[in-house]
């Protein structure tokens, strides 16, 4: 038996009452106590209120190799959407006369029974209605596609860092540039075209193109080289044909090289000042397979032609000047190419699968205006990065990047459209391709190395225009005749009716059904990329070592800048015969081109002329001293910059 003191049950029921009071002001939830006799209650099917509907459909089992052949409709179904056949003398005659031997070129060939679902031997009864009803055939017109792109990168880039007084500030600083700029647009291609703002545009752009010619009047020191007609295709750097694309990646500067290398802050020199170093990117990619036929005929003419200008103008004059130490200098010069590949690549059609027979019906799909593609592409880089510098090293290490500037533009286009059998143009076909490419670099680098010396780089620059246009799907003119020149005609007049021997051409057999295309104004591809990249990098820098850091480890990088445009024009077609009543034009210009300025840039007239009087009072030997062009010279050539900026004032 369990004895219970007093003193222990009175606090045990003062800790239970204490529990359920401490419950109840957290409002937890009581339960009823259970009840074994209670009976249970039994719901039954529960049927829930938001019950879905079940999808009607269940997927069946995966069927390998399961094949379906669509019923084919009856020849009275034919008819009424294919009433446009073969033009049978008899039955459709032609609203004006024509020769006995042109009559006899209209007639169709032999056609049997009309196509049908129905084994030989076996035609359905006449006038059975169908049991199964055919949709109607039907062949949307395609529509056009123009793209104009505009990318540009402007970076003003002049940094000032001083330890002491200003050394110097002049005005136009740019003007070299823009010299330089002026003397790659002459000697460049001409071609002043702007996008197009109506259908009537492409014809005139087109003359402009046919009007387009290398320059003339090369400024003096350029060179260039140029080739038109078929001596265009092939691959040509800078005039001299090669069989391969140069390595861009190994063309890089060393410095950029050493850039790519992940240890790189790890190997840097024990004081790196990196004033050059910029990169300037321009590339463009288009790819158009847009509209193409085996059969072209062209009622007013054909006009094909192919641009490639690419020109390199730049000036790397450096000064350096090392009055107390040893120079190691790393003056590798600018490197700078062009290269051009422009190729045509035949493109049979397939031979259909059938008989051989020529087609017997046609669809055609007519498009009010002109059938147009154009892609517009114009990119257009500029750093300016006039740099100023004027510091004395101290601390262990040291790493500037005062440069080491970036500007990229990219695009990529890939347009894919429709194939048809035949293209019936009211108007012109127009095809153009252009690629112009232009760099420009200035980089006349004024560099005053203090105590101590060290290591410099001040060339070692890249130059690279790369321009590739392939034409894959040979064109072949073949001229019109009677029967192309009377079809063209009744097209013009908004009625298309293919003669026999139009059908009977040998791109078109085993063809059940003809797909004509049919164009009531000019069938225009353009294809235009412009990339231009302009760069100021004349740096000017003073460096001293401090006294603790005499005989440091010093590299100054004052070059080692890429500027690259990269264009391809890709178009996809077949190999095409084309009937033109307007006769067929197509040529090709490639143009390559650069200048490297070996002078000073002047930026002016200058100061006007010394007055006579004042040479009286000039020192003797002052005239006959030469201290040469200072357009750019070095920062306090003639001694150190002082450290008080009050100095020469105070003293």
């Amino acid at each position: 038996m369990l004895l219970i003191s007093a003193a222990d049950e009175a606090i045990w029921h003062f800790i239970g009452i204490f529990h359920i009071t401490d419950e109840v002001i957290r409002l937890r939830i009581n339960y009823e106590e259970l009840d074994p006799a209670r009976v249970e209650f039994d719901p039954g099917h529960i049927v829930p209120k938001d019950l879905v509907t079940a999808y009607p459909f269940e997927v069946p089992d995966f069927l390998p190799g399961l094949t379906y052949t669509p019923p084919s409709p009856s020849p009275y179904e034919l008819t009424p959407v294919l009433s446009r056949q073969p033009m049978d003398l008899e039955r459709a005659p032609i609203p004006f006369a024509l020769p006995p031997e042109q009559i006899r070129d209209f007639n169709p060939p032999v056609i049997g029974t009309v196509a049908t679902s129905h084994p030989p031997g076996t035609p359905p009864e006449p006038h059975t209605p169908p049991e199964h009803p055919v949709p109607e055939w039907t062949m949307p017109a395609p529509d056009s596609v123009a793209l104009y792109n505009f990318q540009q990168s402007v970076l003003y880039d002049g940094d000032l860092v001083l330890r002491g007084e200003i050394p110097f500030g002049e005005d136009g600083a740019n003007a070299p540039l823009q010299m330089l700029y002026d003397q790659a647009g002459q000697l460049g291609v001409s071609l002043p075209v702007a996008p197009p703002s109506g259908e009537d545009a492409f014809l005139e752009m087109a003359q402009l193109f046919r009007d387009a010619e290398a320059p003339d009047n090369m400024p003096e020191g350029s060179v260039s080289w140029t080739r038109t007609g078929q001596e265009v295709l092939g691959k040509y750097q800078d005039g001299v044909a090669v069989d391969a694309r140069p390595d861009l990646d190994a063309l890089l500067p060393a410095y950029t090289q050493e850039r790519q290398d992940e240890d790189w802050r790890d190997n840097t020199a024990q004081h790196e000042i990196v004033l050059g170093n910029n990169m300037l990117v321009n590339e463009a990619n288009i790819v158009s397979a847009w509209i193409t036929a085996p059969v072209l005929a062209a009622a007013q003419g054909v006009y094909s032609y192919t641009i490639i200008s690419q020109v390199n103008v730049w000036s790397d004059l450096d000064r350096i000047l090392s009055p107390n130490g040893v120079l190691d200098l790393d003056q590798s010069p600018t490197n700078a190419l062009n290269f051009a590949s422009y190729s045509l690549t035949a493109n049979p059609l397939s031979h259909p699968t059938g008989d051989g027979d020529a087609p017997q019906f046609w669809l055609t799909a007519t498009l009010e205006g002109s059938l147009v593609s154009v892609n517009w592409i114009d990119q257009y880089n500029f750093i300016s990065d006039d740099d100023i510098t004027s510091f004395t090293l101290h601390g262990d290490k040291t790493l500037l990047l005062i440069g080491d500037n970036g500007a990229v533009n990219h695009v990529s286009l890939a347009e894919l459209g429709s194939q048809f059998d035949l293209i019936i143009i009211d108007g012109y076909i127009l095809n153009l391709n252009a690629i112009l490419q232009t760099n420009v670099m200035l980089d006349n680098d004024s560099i005053n190395m203090g105590a101590g010396g060290g290591r410099i780089s001040s060339g070692d620059n890249l130059l690279v225009n790369d321009a590739t246009i392939n034409q894959i799907g040979r064109e072949n003119f073949a001229g019109s005749n009677d029967a192309y020149d009377t079809m063209m005609r009744l097209a013009a007049d908004g009625r298309v009716i293919l003669p026999a021997s139009v059908l009977n051409d040998p791109a078109f057999a085993g063809l059940d059904v003809l797909r004509v295309l049919h164009i009531k104004g000019d069938l225009v591809s353009v294809n235009m990329i412009r990339q231009t990249n302009v760069l100021g990098d004349s740096d000017q820098i003073e460096t001293y070592l401090s006294d603790a850091q005499l005989g440091g480890d010093v590299r100054v990088v004052t070059g080692s800048n890429t500027l690259v445009n990269v264009a391809q024009i890709t178009e996809y077609g077949v190999d095409a015969t084309i009937h033109s009543g307007g006769g067929y034009y197509s040529d090709a210009l490639l143009h390559q081109a650069e200048l490297v300025s070996e002078r000073p840039l002047h930026m002016g007239a200058g100061p006007a002329p010394l007055a006579s009087e004042a040479v009286l009072f000039l020192a003797d030997g002052m005239l006959d001293q030469n201290d040469g062009d200072r357009d750019v010279g070095p920062l306090h050539h003639d001694g150190a910059v002082p450290a008080d900026i009050m100095e020469t004032v105070l003293a």
